[in-house]
C-alpha cells in the first residue's frame, strides 16, 4: 500500500528525476500541483484584475482554506492562525511583543545549540530590556534534565519558556508536552519553534499547550518560500503587542484612538503574499490527503534504513539517539577521514543533496533529512556512493 502510494508520489516531484534530495529540513522541493497553484493564482490575478472584487473574494477565501488547513494539521482553532513571512518573524513577534520587565527570565534550551532563528531573537530582547536567559544544560543529544526546568520554572521572575520542537542538528524530538503542563502549573508562557515538526511528525496543539507557535512552509510542509504560519492562542492573544500596525491590522475607533485588529489579523500587517499563500494551501491540501500517518511510516522507514546502513560503513560515525520515538527522520553522521563539509561537496557532484549542520561544542556533521518522496532505492545508491567516496579519500 505504501508503496503503491510512494510512486504516484514520486511522480509529482520533478527533482527526484534528477537528484536524490535529502535536504528537506533546509527548503523541501515543491511538488507540481503546488507549482499549478500558484501558476493558477497569477493568471487569475491578471485576467480578473487585481483590485477587482472577485479577486478579492477569492482571497480572502483562500486565507480562510489555508487557515482551516493548518487548523487540521496541528489541531487549533483557525483564528489562532496569522500568516507571516518565517519562523523568525513569528518568534520576533513574541519576542518583541510581550511586555518585559526589568529582570524577567527566559528559559531557553542549549543556547547556542539552538537554531540562531530561535536564539537570536531572544538575545536581543534581553540585551535591550536587561532580561536574564538561563540556559538549560544539554546533553549530547540535546535533551534536558526536566527536573532543572522545574527549578527555574519556579523562579520568582521567570516569564517565559521557549523551545525547539525537533532539533534542526540531529532531529531529537524535545518533551513538549511535559513542557507545557509545567509552563501552565508555573504560570509561565511558552513559545515552539517547530520548524522542524510540522510535517515531519504528529503536532497536536491542544496537547502541547503552549501560547504560541512559529513555523515555515517550506521544510516539512513542501510550500513556497517566502511564507511562515504564527499560531497565537486565543487565550494569549492579548499579551502579545506587535510592533508594526497597518490597515489591515488595525483600526481607528469613535475617539480616533487607534487599535489593533483581533486575531488574526492583528499579526498581518502589510501581508500581500498571495500567490506563495496559494502554493501553501495546496501543500497543505497534498500533506493531508495522504495523512501524516502514512508521511511518518514512510519517513520511518526510510531513515531507519539510512541510519542501519551508515553504521555499517567503517569509518562512519552517527550522532543522534537511536531511539526512533525520540527523533524525526533527520540522520546526521560525520566521518574522521573526511571534513563534513568536503563530504556534502562530493555528495552534491553526485548529484545527492544533503546539509553540513554544528552539533554540541561545533562539531560539524552532515545531516540527511528525508521526505516521503525519497525510496529505498534512493537510500541505497546514497550509501554506495558514501562508501565509494570513503575508500578513495
Amino acid at each position: 500500500m505504501l508503496d503503491d502510494i510512494k510512486q504516484k508520489i514520486i511522480k509529482d516531484f520533478p527533482i527526484t528525476m534528477r537528484k536524490i534530495y535529502l535536504n528537506n529540513g533546509s527548503i523541501a522541493p515543491l511538488s507540481l500541483s503546488s507549482i499549478k497553484s500558484i501558476t493558477d493564482f497569477l493568471i487569475k490575478y491578471s485576467e480578473q484584475g487585481p483590485d477587482s472584487d472577485d479577486l478579492s473574494k477569492y482571497m480572502e477565501k483562500l486565507m480562510e482554506e489555508t487557515r482551516l488547513r493548518i487548523k487540521h494539521l496541528i489541531n487549533c482553532n483557525a483564528i489562532e492562525v496569522s500568516f507571516t513571512q518565517s519562523t523568525t518573524q513569528g518568534l520576533n513577534l513574541v519576542a518583541n511583543g510581550i511586555d518585559w520587565k526589568k529582570g524577567d527570565i527566559i528559559i531557553l534550551r542549549g543556547g547556542r545549540h539552538e537554531h540562531y532563528a530561535n536564539y537570536f531573537p531572544w538575545l536581543y530582547v534581553a540585551k535591550r530590556k536587561k532580561l536574564k536567559i538561563k540556559v538549560l544544560k544539554i546533553d549530547p543529544n540535546g535533551f534536558f534534565d526536566i527536573n532543572e526546568l522545574e527549578k527555574l520554572a519556579k523562579l520568582k521572575k521567570s516569564k517565559l519558556i521557549i523551545l525547539s520542537h525537533v532539533l534542526y542538528n540531529n532531529g531529537s524530538i524535545m518533551p513538549v508536552e511535559e513542557v507545557g503542563k509545567i509552563a501552565r502549573e508555573n504560570n509561565l508562557l511558552y513559545c515552539i519553534d517547530s520548524a522542524q515538526s510540522v510535517g515531519s511528525i504528529n503536532v497536536d496543539i491542544k496537547r502541547i499547550g503552549c501560547d504560541f507557535m512559529a513555523f515555515p512552509s517550506f521544510k516539512w510542509i513542501c510550500g513556497p518560500l517566502g511564507i511562515g504560519i504564527f499560531f497565537c492562542s486565543e487565550k494569549s492573544k492579548d499579551i502579545l503587542i506587535p510592533d508594526s500596525i497597518g490597515g489591515e491590522s488595525g483600526q481607528i475607533i469613535s475617539d480616533d484612538s487607534l487599535v489593533h485588529n483581533d486575531i488574526p489579523q492583528k499579526f498581518e500587517t502589510g501581508f500581500r503574499n498571495y500567490p506563495a499563500l496559494a502554493g501553501l494551501e495546496s501543500s497543505l491540501r497534498y500533506i493531508l490527503r495522504i495523512g501524516m500517518h502514512k508521511i511518518i511510516s514512510i519517513n520511518s522507514k526510510t531513515s531507519s534504513i539510512l541510519r542501519n546502513e551508515l553504521v555499517k560503513i567503517d569509518g562512519i560515525d552517527i550522532h543522534g539517539i537511536n531511539d526512533e520515538n525520540l527523533r524525526n527522520s533527520i540522520v546526521s553522521f560525520s566521518s574522521p577521514k573526511i571534513e563534513s563539509n568536503l563530504l556534502k561537496v562530493k555528495l552534491e557532484k553526485e548529484g545527492i543533496i544533503m546539509a553540513e549542520r554544528d552539533l554540541l561544542n561545533g562539531k560539524k556533521i552532515v545531516r540527511a533529512s528525508p521526505h516521503f518522496f525519497n525510496n529505498e532505492e534512493e537510500i541505497m545508491k546514497t550509501i554506495r556512493v558514501i562508501k565509494n567516496i570513503l575508500e578513495h579519500t
